[in-house]
């Protein structure tokens, strides 16, 4: 079952190198602050290496299994069902925490997640197999349509303004990859980004009269100080604001690790939101840009082989997977540099979250299994053209 010359390496490969560093960068960004809370500097580095361990064995199991057991319909429906439920019950505020004025994480049996990573995971499968009849489209898009839109609506009002927008980001990439017609692309992308200018607009006119809701207050804080965050460099442009001293102290070659100065207490979240600005100041430009270099190989090397599939349903959850990384990367890199808001979007496969590396792994598996399955029916094309040869030859004698 296993064959290494099956296994693609230029996806695997990225992914574990990605893996080791973010371990690394992990203890390294966490250590200081956990021996000052009188801590084990190693709590955080443990948990995340036994979730790596973990998913390295899921994506073991998840390379093996049939594709079609992986892919039943029974099994979708019922991830996306369970998916709703738990940002439905969020919002009610069971099994809700709250962080950062935030709540978006669900807490069952001392495991706390995010519902709106489970959501995207299933979300590409359903929307996957909802358009795996070739170029032939459904007419009822309405209902694909009902189910991202409600996902993305729970997920917005968390809130979490990113996670919506990469939901919405990853089923337009499948919409317009699943042929539809370019009239109703269009219609669809113009509809999201006019919800999203409206929603804008919403926003600054409720804060303009004092009447924006308590729970989005912290995101309109996040976008008025992304031209300059120095304006309130002790309050609410304190995470940007030293995001930027790191990106500057790292220079091009980086301090060395271990050696970063903002993570001491300068830079909140540095093991998981600001993972990146701590990557930069010990590695400097050099190792930041050979990071992003190995996500975006992994990206592409995933668009590559969506290009080369026969099945239509597997092409899609390969677009879906590789727009998802290449999203939340962008989104993640682009809030650090000031270019967006700070959005609390962890880097991929490198940020502290076990569940998080856990789903992204799963999804990695996927697509490990979905390579696997067309080298191996690409070889069987071959040796089929290659036992047929010598019969025409002699038809041709």
């Amino acid at each position: 079952m296993w064959k290494n010359r099956k296994i693609d390496w230029l996806i695997l490969g990225p992914y574990l190198a990605l893996s080791i560093v973010g371990l690394l960068e992990i203890y390294s960004a966490s250590s200081y602050h956990l021996l000052v809370a009188g801590n084990d500097p190693k709590s955080l580095f443990i948990r995340q290496l036994f979730f790596i361990i973990l998913s390295w064995g899921m994506i073991a199991l998840t390379y093996s299994i049939r594709l079609q057991v992986l892919l039943k319909p029974k099994i979708i429906n019922f991830g996306l069902g369970l998916s709703v439920l738990l940002l439905v019950m969020m919002k009610l505020g069971i099994f809700a925490v709250t962080i950062n004025g935030a709540q978006r994480w669900v807490s069952i049996a001392g495991i706390q997640f995010q519902p709106s990573e489970i959501a995207t995971i299933f979300l590409i499968l359903y929307l996957s197999r909802f358009f795996r009849n070739g170029q032939t489209v459904p007419q009822n898009l309405h209902i694909p349509l009902l189910v991202v839109g409600g996902i993305a609506m729970l997920v917005l009002f968390q809130p979490k303004i990113a996670g919506a927008i990469m939901i919405l980001a990853i089923a337009g990439a499948i919409f317009w990859a699943a042929a539809v017609s370019i009239k109703k692309g269009l219609l669809i992308i113009g509809l999201a980004i006019s919800l999203l200018i409206l929603a804008a607009d919403l926003v600054l006119l409720l804060e303009k009269y004092d009447l924006l809701p308590s729970f989005f207050e912290h995101a309109y804080s996040r976008i008025a100080m992304v031209h300059n965050p120095f304006l309130d460099e002790h309050g609410a442009g304190y995470q940007m604001s030293n995001s930027y001293y790191a990106l500057y102290n790292g220079g091009l070659f980086g301090r060395g690790m271990g050696n970063s100065i903002t993570k001491k207490g300068y830079l909140p979240e540095s093991e998981t939101d600001f993972i990146f600005s701590v990557i930069a100041e010990e590695f400097g430009l050099i190792g930041a840009l050979l990071v992003l270099f190995l996500l975006f190989l992994l990206c592409l090397r995933i668009f590559q082989k969506s290009t080369k599939l026969e099945n239509q349903q597997a092409t899609l959850i390969l677009i879906g997977v590789g727009t998802w990384v290449l999203i939340q990367t962008s989104i993640n890199v682009g809030s650090i540099l000031g270019l967006i808001p700070m959005t609390g979007v962890p880097m991929p496969f490198i940020s502290y979250g076990g569940t998080s590396y856990l789903i992204l792994s799963f999804a990695i598996g996927l697509v490990l299994n979905i390579s696997s399955r067309q080298k191996k029916v690409k070889e069987q094309q071959i040796n089929e053209v290659a036992l047929k040869r010598p019969v025409l030859l002699k038809k041709n004698h």
